[in-house]
């Protein structure tokens, strides 16, 4: 058995596994955070056709509507990109300990907690443990 040392000495197929998992788990961070952006962008016009009287509540001088669009919108903004720079620099900081992405453990370390996995029906789990343990 080869040793685990170093990334190289992945075979293929373990490359392969790590690049799915953590690909993963970057497309799961992007669509919510994608999500959040389009409610925000699609929920507005929605809004102001769906409750008009919302819509033009006024509030310090503007109304609701363009309180959001004109004040709120760029730092909420903002607000989701660093939201989603942090989680993807925490993604990326879990996945240099790629042994414990891969459910692998060291000869004479013992068992190597999973940081995430996909269990038998593709569902990720990111609690830190694996299933029955």
């Amino acid at each position: 058995m080869h040793s685990h040392h170093d990334l190289h000495s992945l075979s293929p197929e373990e490359h392969s596994r790590l690049a799915r998992l953590v690909m993963h788990r970057q497309a799961a961070l992007s669509l919510r955070v994608a999500l959040v952006f389009i409610i925000l962008v699609f929920g507005l016009p929605l809004v102001n056709a769906f409750l008009p009287d919302l819509a033009n509540t006024r509030i310090l001088g503007f109304t609701a509507t363009w309180l959001f669009l004109g004040v709120l919108f760029f730092p909420i903004t903002w607000a989701l990109s660093a939201y989603f720079i942090r989680a993807s620099n925490r993604l990326e900081e879990e996945c240099t300990d790629w042994r414990s992405v891969l459910g692998l453990k060291e000869e004479g370390t013992g068992e190597i907690r999973h940081a995430f996995v996909e269990d038998e029906t593709g569902e990720s789990s990111e609690s830190g443990e694996a299933k029955g343990a």
